[in-house]
């Protein structure tokens, strides 16, 4: 199935590579950074040298950073996101290893857990400034389970069945759920080639619109509650498919309407842009350079300027994909 489209947010790396130098930057470009008796360097020739958009990303990352930790400080609980780090550690295989992971990406536990602090402040502005109706999340998500049957992907693919093999297996465990739709948790866990939601009596937890394959997607959200669908097929096989009751979803609503708005930024950037945009307004931010502030108006506040980061990004992701199922002979 796919994986959930994460919005593009436009924060970039290089805020943490610079990050240090938020407290004592300089407002002109004619200030010394580094002096010589060969020469100084000043704030122009580092700003010629990276050019106006890499700055522009650079400041605006640090000073998003600064507006967001001062207006939703009160609202993120830190020690969850430590405690959430700490169990990323341990997937990962443990500390080291974890250590080692980020420096490839040129940051320490420090950084990391400074972006996801930062992500975490970005939710809560979301939040305030794109509104949702509880109706709407219902609307728009459905609790579901299901039993996969696994078709090859090739003829070395020893995990799945052939497409008829999958077909038969999957319509007798069908109406094996229909006789005994109180057992369908206990005979996912036998069946199902879904291991990880198997695992779980073949729970998915809440889907969102536009998370699942069409046709996945589809079935499950016509279902009542506590129905069972037909056999269903996709690109990954036969799929029988549960409706569950919703018996927890003001407890989950709040994580569900912060996937529901990366949806929605995804399909309109200007919702973000927008709302960093009020954001500046009341911080009543002052740009020093005009130059930068154009580089940032045309980039990071453009709507149209996303969509195309998106697209290239969706584009890069598609073509890494392909190079991966060719190297693998898929």
């Amino acid at each position: 199935m796919k994986t959930f489209k994460k919005v593009l947010l436009p924060v970039t790396a290089s805020a943490l590579l610079l990050g240090a130098c938020g407290n004592s930057a300089t407002d002109s470009k004619e200030d010394t950074i580094i002096s010589s008796k060969a020469g100084d360097v000043k704030v122009e020739d580092v700003m010629n040298k990276m050019g106006d958009e890499q700055i522009a990303n650079t400041s605006f990352s640090i000073m998003l950073n600064k507006l967001l930790a001062d207006k939703y400080k009160d609202d993120v609980n830190t020690k969850d996101i430590d405690k959430e780090v700490e169990k990323e550690q341990k997937q990962y295989g443990g500390k080291d290893q974890f250590e080692s992971m980020l420096k490839q990406q040129k940051m320490s536990i420090g950084d990391y857990k400074e972006q996801k602090k930062l992500q975490a402040y970005q939710k809560e502005l979301l939040n305030d400034k794109v509104s949702m109706s509880d109706k709407e999340i219902k609307e728009n998500t459905k609790k579901g389970s299901h039993i996969l049957i696994k078709v090859k992907e090739n003829k070395d693919d020893k995990e799945g069945l052939s497409d008829k093999e999958a077909k038969a297996k999957a319509e007798k465990i069908q109406k094996e759920v229909e006789k005994h739709p109180d057992k369908f948790g206990e005979i996912a866990k036998k069946e199902s080639m879904d291991k990880a939601s198997a695992k779980k009596d073949g729970s998915l937890g809440y889907v969102v619109k536009g998370q699942m394959e069409d046709k996945f997607e589809k079935a499950l959200f016509k279902l009542k509650e506590g129905k069972v669908s037909d056999v269903v097929k996709t690109d990954y096989g036969y799929h029988i498919i549960k409706a569950d009751k919703e018996n927890d979803f003001d407890k989950e609503k709040g994580k569900l309407k912060a996937q529901l708005i990366q949806t929605k930024i995804q399909k309109d950037p200007k919702l973000l842009t927008d709302a960093y945009k009020e954001l500046l307004d009341e911080y009543k931010v002052d740009y020093k350079d005009r130059d930068i502030k154009k580089a940032i108006e045309d980039s990071i506040l453009d709507p149209e300027k996303i969509k195309q980061q998106q697209q290239q990004q969706q584009q890069q992701q598609s073509m890494q994909q392909s190079g991966a199922g060719m190297s693998t002979g898929q």
